[in-house]
């Protein structure tokens, strides 16, 4: 839905809505529950035991151009909600419980300072909780006469952040023209801290008379990695109409941060100082 009050604004509105079969990444080898990849019949018939994924996205927003079209503006709200996300309850037991949602803000800018040199800023703010992250289980161990016991208390995932959603990013380029046909041009990127998981030592204890008791977490660990900055830069020359040269270097400062972290103490290292070139034909 789009409302233009001016010729130069327009507000809008969007509502989205997902659906994710519980197997659909089984194929990939990358389930959201990070079930084995075998496709055995016990992992099979747990993946289709699980209710759909479902995704609702709600977003408003408004842009604007100012200086005759020299400079655009943009703001958007959204939020993301999901349901029946998988989780992971024990070794063995998945479950459907899980709800996440994402509220956020993004504000972006392009425009142009002169002629032949443009320049874009975008910056994103996300709240990414974990509403519900389902069950863990802990086991009491037997004491006399009582059998052990497993029982569910509420994930320590519960009421923080999304794992691999940053909270902040921001993206900055600039292209300038500096004769006919020569442009150069540069981008700096900002990612926050992610995490990929979190645990704690609860512990479940009983009595001989089978009463059991959770003890409360002392420790909290968060597996995550730290924000970064990226610099790149790249420079083109068309040579005809048809046919242009580039050459791009990414990660200039040659730092070495990460992309991406999980809940198994793993986590992506970007690439170092990477230079290439290509070739771009037109037919």
């Amino acid at each position: 839905l789009v409302f233009k009050p001016t010729s130069e604004t327009s507000l809008y509105a969007s509502y989205a809505t997902a659906a994710t079969p519980p197997n659909a990444l089984l194929g990939e080898g990358r389930e959201d529950n990070a079930l084995p990849t075998t496709a055995t019949p016990v992992n099979l018939a747990i993946l289709d035991a699980l209710k759909v994924q479902k995704t609702k996205s709600y977003e408003v927003g408004a842009k604007g151009s100012l200086f005759h079209e020299q400079l655009q503006l943009g703001l958007a709200v959204f939020q993301t909600d999901i349901s029946n996300a998988r989780v992971q309850i024990d070794a063995n037991t998945v479950g459907f419980l899980g709800k996440t949602r994402i509220r956020g803000v993004e504000l972006t800018a392009s425009g142009t300072i002169r002629p032949g040199w443009t320049v874009f800023g975008g910056y994103t703010y996300l709240d990414p909780k974990v509403i519900d992250g389902g069950n863990s289980a802990l086991t009491a161990a037997a004491n006399g006469p009582a059998a052990a016991k497993t029982v569910y208390v509420p994930s320590v995932n519960t009421g923080r952040q999304v794992p691999q959603t940053a909270q902040h990013s921001f993206t900055a380029t600039t292209n300038y023209e500096l004769m006919k046909g020569l442009q150069i041009g540069g981008s700096a990127i900002y990612m926050g801290r992610q995490y990929g998981g979190y645990a704690d030592n609860r512990t479940a204890t009983q009595t001989t008379a089978g009463v059991v008791t959770i003890n409360p977490a002392t420790t909290i660990l968060s597996r995550g990695i730290p924000d970064y900055w990226r610099f790149d830069a790249r420079a083109s020359y068309a040579i005809t109409p048809n046919l242009e040269l580039s050459v791009n270097a990414q990660n200039l400062t040659n730092k070495v941060y990460f992309t991406q972290t999980y809940a198994s103490h793993f986590a992506n290292i970007a690439p170092g100082r990477t230079v290439f070139g290509t070739i771009t034909v037109k037919f």
